[in-house]
């Protein structure tokens, strides 16, 4: 029991710290939407809006609870901020936010921001790549881009789901080991192969990384006979997705 629990709580550390998670895109309103993606590190924001009104996006409330966090972009440029309560406009905070693309184009707006998942300030909420939901606010300007009240309708509160990315998620189907048990060869077998410096790591029950290869085929062979019997993780990552799933050396 004390081992196969040592190897869930591996499988959990590894998976939940590589994998990236995404509430796919969100479409608030007509002409509106927005995603947000967070991995381990970072979270990335996209907005998708018309360009002559200000928008805005709330994380972890469902109305503007004083001192949470807020992000808009409006007359002024892309602002980060906190909520001060219901009725009094959001007041702007220690820009820890980077602007990657602030497009217009057709009278719409692409906007996608990064920063890391944890703020400088008590209101900064705090990503987390292992959660299965997040709740938002969202609003946009009554017909203006100057930042101010958003009017009665162009405003809401959601709870969105969130799911694995689609580059993990793709590899992890892909992804197959045989035979189980092994003796001395394992065959890592991926799928549609298209990354000739996938790396294949093993980790042992307590953490350990014990071997490291590299998979430059869609069938790859590890040579195991210097481990000991057990079980161990195996550790996939390429340039667009990482995966793992275990090895049992009889």
């Amino acid at each position: 029991m004390k081992k196969i629990t040592l190897l869930f709580a591996l499988c959990t550390m590894l998976t939940v710290s590589a994998q990236e998670i995404t509430t796919g895109v969100i479409n608030f309103t007509s002409g509106y939407s927005g995603e947000i993606v967070i991995n381990a590190t970072d979270v990335t924001v996209t907005f998708i809006g018309p360009s002559n009104l200000w928008l805005g996006m709330g994380f972890g409330v469902s109305s503007m609870t004083s001192g949470e966090d807020v992000i808009t972009h409006d007359s002024t440029g892309f602002n980060d901020r906190q909520f001060l309560g219901i009725g009094t406009p959001p007041s702007t905070d220690t820009q820890d936010w980077t602007v990657i693309t602030n497009d217009v184009s057709g009278g719409e707006r692409t906007l996608v921001v990064t920063r890391p998942v944890m703020g400088t300030d008590s209101s900064d909420y705090v990503f987390d790549n292992t959660a299965t939901s997040l709740s938002l606010v969202w609003a946009h300007g009554d017909n203006t881009d100057t930042f101010g009240y958003h009017g009665a309708n162009n405003k809401a509160a959601i709870v969105v789901p969130l799911t694995l990315g689609v580059a993990d998620q793709a590899l992890a189907n892909s992804l197959s080991v045989f035979p189980v048990p092994a003796s001395d060869l394992v065959t890592v077998s991926i799928d549609n192969f298209n990354d000739e410096n996938t790396s294949l790591q093993v980790y042992s029950m307590l953490g350990q990384l014990v071997q490291t290869d590299i998979a430059s085929h869609k069938s790859t062979v590890l040579d195991i006979s210097k481990l000991t019997a057990g079980i161990y993780l195996l550790k996939v990552s390429t340039s667009t997705g990482i995966a793992s799933t275990k090895i049992v050396k009889k």
